[in-house]
């Protein structure tokens, strides 16, 4: 006797399409949350081997590197720029990273991006072309995994309205932080005397030794991360990494107009910078949110990860009081330092 099969009807099958659509819906934020929490993780390990990198080079050298070395913004008193050699912290880094084969190949003496002060229409100064097989190469301890345009190459070769070169430029995911300043602020040993409220660990030509953070080294952050490309509003941004260019490598929290403000001035808070330098904040109310130029900010939902000058590594949220921020950012403000997790 001939058996027939009963086959699945149309309505059976669609109701079983449906079930695993709902298995799949359910599921996937699920996938999708742990991929994010172990991008995260390896972001949190790439901070921790920074931070050990920067103990490391503090022992040998008794401070930490500079966040840049020879910036094309810093003149002499007659305003003539000093000399360019765009060197940053990252390149100094190298032998503490286990990358000590790009280390013995760069020069020094030669700079990873010419460069020309904003104030005069001279010639850039320096050739780019030396080092560019070391600056240009990509180092997966400056990417976060999250960020999704580390690692993309940037060509913004010199114009005439251009401060820098930008030759095979790699965009990278962290800055050192340098408090209120940038890389067109002075010298970092002619800022540290004045005793100045927002002064951060590292600087121009210098950096803090472990003395200077006078906060406490937990209390002090070191480096942070940075998202460029798209969500900077100007795509010549940083993170830079080794090309020592404009907003290459020094994350700022400033949180009032006045750079110069000494130990125990009181802070007067402006709400335009609140608004531009926090955590993630969207410049000038930008309606793509995309972020300023110095300013910390990640992939990460909430906040963004931070190595503190003991070389621990902290989750901070985008939600945290801008002062509490900023006293973070500050090495020798003498401000008590609240819970900030």
């Amino acid at each position: 006797m001939r058996v027939r099969q009963r086959a699945f009807t149309l309505v059976e099958l669609l109701v079983v399409i449906a079930i695993i659509g709902i298995w799949v819906g359910l599921l996937l934020p699920a996938v999708q949350a742990a991929r994010e929490a172990a991008r995260r993780m390896s972001c949190s390990n790439n901070l921790k081997q920074i931070g050990l990198a920067l103990h490391n080079y503090h022992s040998a050298h008794k401070i930490f590197p500079p966040a840049i070395l020879g910036s094309g913004q810093l003149t002499n008193n007659a305003g003539q720029v000093r000399f360019v050699l765009n060197t940053t912290g990252w390149a100094m880094l190298l032998p503490q990273v286990e990358q000590t084969a790009a280390y013995n190949q760069y020069n020094f003496g030669a700079c990873s991006s010419s460069a020309r002060n904003s104030a005069y229409t001279a010639p850039l100064m320096g050739n780019d072309q030396i080092n560019a097989a070391i600056y240009g190469a990509r180092y997966p301890f400056l990417e976060c995994p999250s960020h999704t345009d580390a690692g993309e190459v940037f060509n913004n070769l010199p114009g005439t309205q251009d401060l820098y070169s930008m030759r095979n430029a790699r965009r990278t995911s962290y800055l050192f932080s340098s408090g209120q300043m940038t890389e067109n602020n002075s010298v970092y040993s002619n800022l540290l005397p004045r005793r100045l409220r927002g002064l951060g660990a590292f600087g121009m030509d210098g950096s803090a030794t472990l003395d200077d953070i006078i906060d406490g080294t937990s209390n002090a952050m070191a480096v942070g991360e940075s998202v460029g490309g798209r969500r900077k509003v100007d795509p010549k941004w940083g993170p830079w990494g080794l090309t020592g260019t404009r907003t290459c490598c020094t994350g700022t929290v400033k949180a009032d107009t006045d750079d110069a403000a000494p130990v125990g001035k009181a802070f007067v808070l402006n709400p335009t910078l609140q608004r531009d330098y926090h955590i993630n904040s969207a410049y000038n109310n930008d309606a793509q949110r995309r972020h300023f130029a110095w300013t910390f900010s990640s992939m990460h939902t909430g906040g963004a990860q931070f190595t503190s000058c003991d070389g621990s590594v902290r989750f901070i949220s985008e939600t945290i009081d801008f002062l509490v921020l900023a006293r973070y950012a500050y090495v020798a403000d003498k401000e008590p330092l609240p819970a900030m997790e």
